[in-house]
């Protein structure tokens, strides 16, 4: 029941009207439903309220996260409501950042996949329905200079002759291990003795970069060299300052490398050297994926080219036909 007004406000006539329009205003409520309202959160509110807290549970290398979206989101898309992004805005931004700011294609990047990680784990939090994500269909920049590098068994051999010299007394067990592995080097300098199963040659790393369980196996090679590292600490490697991890062993490598004559490896670039194996050892791409703890086969693909040569190599074979 509604009460029109009394009969001092309106006529008979102004009654009637009045009472027509509001049953019209029904009707079209009943027979055409309105759109749920979207909650209109600001970047910053979902930074602070919902993205935070998860990557600070679910990422364990959080820090590029946190880097990218206050340097890159957070700086220009602070208070505007998610919903009210744009797709052309994402994309001019995008390029700007190549263009105007000098920024590497590679950082631009980070931006859109970080920018789209964010609607989407939006989705996930019931916070904007799952057609809204402004980046859907842009495409990145092309990478071409992605830099690698493989050392040769002469080169290896040269920098853990100069690693074993080196006063950290861990550093010779360390970078052969990387070698030795494929382990990334927080995987390697965080593992504690109660990781290895030495009875069926299987290393646990409990969380690894993608926040996932990953089991490699233990070689003879490298079983050889878990029994000669001295176990001081359920640690491996326990600085001995602190008797935690190390949070660095930068110095001690860099003057490793650079007195074998090798200042521009990386020791990232062991991983590289020990995928560079398998490959030539004719290991699929897949397995190569499995082993290095790759989330995509498009991280694989960059060694790629390892295993077309060896394939260039064989079918040179066929060459014999024309002899």
């Amino acid at each position: 029941m509604i009460k029109l007004g009394d009969t001092i406000e309106l006529t008979v006539e102004e009654a009637r009207a009045k009472c027509i329009e509001l049953k019209k205003h029904n009707h079209q409520l009943i027979t055409q439903p309105q759109e749920p309202q979207i909650n209109p959160i600001t970047f910053q509110q979902f930074y602070d309220t919902h993205y935070l807290p998860y990557i600070h549970t679910h990422i364990k290398s959080y820090e590029t996260n946190i880097s990218v979206f206050k340097n890159h989101i957070i700086s220009h898309l602070a208070n505007t409501p998610m919903k009210d992004l744009k797709k052309n805005q994402v994309m001019q931004y995008h390029s700007s950042m190549v263009k105007d700011k000098n920024l590497a294609p590679a950082t631009a990047n980070k931006f859109l996949i970080f920018l789209s990680n964010a609607y989407k784990l939006s989705h996930d939090f019931e916070l904007l329905p799952n057609d809204i994500n402004p980046c859907k269909g842009i495409k990145e920049f092309e990478l071409n200079n992605q830099r690698q590098i493989f050392l040769t068994n002469t080169q290896a051999k040269r920098l853990l002759k100069y690693v074993e010299l080196s006063p950290n007394q861990h550093l010779q067990f360390i970078i052969p291990m990387l070698l030795l592995s494929g382990a990334r080097k927080r995987e390697v300098l965080d593992a504690q003795w109660s990781d290895f199963d030495t009875l069926n040659n299987f290393w646990t790393i409990p969380i690894t970069k993608n926040g996932k369980k990953r089991i490699l196996p233990i070689t003879p090679p490298l079983q050889e060299l878990l029994e000669s590292i001295p176990k001081q600490s359920k640690y491996l490697f326990a600085s001995p300052k602190t008797k935690k991890p190390y949070v660095s062993i930068f110095n001690s490598w860099n003057t490793a490398r650079i007195k074998a004559g090798l200042p521009e490896v990386r020791i990232h670039d062991l991983r590289h050297t020990y995928a560079s194996s398998l490959v030539n050892a004719k290991c699929s791409l897949y397995e190569v994926q499995m082993l290095l703890g790759h989330s995509t086969a498009k991280m694989t693909q960059r060694y790629a080219h390892l295993s077309n040569e060896s394939l260039m190599k064989a079918s040179s074979h066929a060459g014999k036909l024309l002899k």
